[in-house]
């Protein structure tokens, strides 16, 4: 199996394709090199991001159109919410501490929008028809449009600035301290899942203040999505000239994981400039054109 995870903006892309609007040899190829990949074990899921980024969509036609392709090419695939992996490997990462944990590695691939959210569908009747619940959501249903959420800002403009507070900050730190501060952010970010894991693993707090500042980072950098979160962050640092977009949040959540754990991601140049910077290397293969997943 190979899994492609395309940015909601290549997820457009897509759907012009589909439905006309571009209509090139390059693009008629595209759609054949996809219908051929996906016969051959390609698969292209949806996250909870893409769910979000969807449903903020005004126009109901428009998101139709839009969910009609994005049903047919993820088949109602999705991404394993980032807290759940975020779980794992933070198993994995007390394990290599020495700890007596036998991680389990959850797929990162599931079925159905519910999955994307990390929830459970425990009404029979709703799970019985989930297939056709998520299609609704996405496609509409008669007189009904597609699934529409309240268009709030509000944690988009807090992770922008959020960004934009990185360089007011370092002016209030000295130089050798930038990098602890970097890996000091990145853990913050993890403290529910990691209560989760303590706690089920009884391991007190105590013990990880005694690794010290080199123990604690290693520990961040075993772990993928928190390495990779470090290097982003990093990134915005050293540069002063970065200006925060609001689609920020959407870029770092979804693609981010995707970054870890998808064989193909496929983004605006904006954040793949970001996350290949300093030649770091990622478990997938980071292009900027949907033509050139093939």
């Amino acid at each position: 199996m190979t899994v492609v995870y395309l940015d909601q903006n290549k997820w457009i892309e897509l759907a012009r394709i589909k439905n006309g609007k571009e209509s090139s040899d390059r693009a008629r190829q595209l759609l054949a090199e996809i219908d051929a990949a996906r016969q051959s074990g390609f698969v292209f899921p949806l996250s909870a991001i893409h769910i979000m980024e969807f449903s903020r969509i005004k126009d109901p036609e428009r998101r139709a159109r839009l969910g009609k392709v994005m049903w047919e090419y993820s088949a109602g695939i999705t991404t394993t919410p980032l807290k759940i992996m975020l779980c794992w490997e933070l198993e994995v990462a007390f394990a290599s501490k020495g700890y007596a944990i036998t991680p389990e590695k959850p797929s990162y691939l599931g079925q159905g929008i519910a999955h994307a959210f990390g929830e459970q569908l425990d009404h029979p009747i709703t799970a019985m028809f989930s297939k056709e619940i998520d299609k609704a959501m996405l496609c509409g249903m008669k007189n009904t449009p597609p699934i529409q959420w309240g268009a709030s800002s509000e944690c988009r403009d807090n992770f922008a600035n959020h960004l934009r507070s990185i360089h007011k900050m370092k002016g209030d730190l000295e130089r050798d301290k930038w990098e602890d501060w970097m890996y000091a952010i990145s853990m913050a970010d993890i403290v529910e899942p990691l209560h989760i894991v303590m706690s089920k693993y009884k391991i007190p707090v105590s013990e990880i203040e005694t690794w010290g500042v080199d123990g604690i980072k290693s520990f961040m950098d075993s772990m993928p999505t928190r390495k990779l979160d470090i290097h982003l962050h990093r990134q915005v640092l050293q540069n002063p000239n970065y200006k925060p977009k609001h689609s920020d949040l959407e870029d770092w959540a979804g693609l981010g994981p995707a970054m870890c754990y998808a064989d193909i991601v496929v983004c605006e140049k904006h954040f793949a400039d970001l996350a290949c910077r300093s030649n770091y290397q990622h478990n997938s293969r980071v292009e900027t054109s949907i033509y050139n997943v093939f």
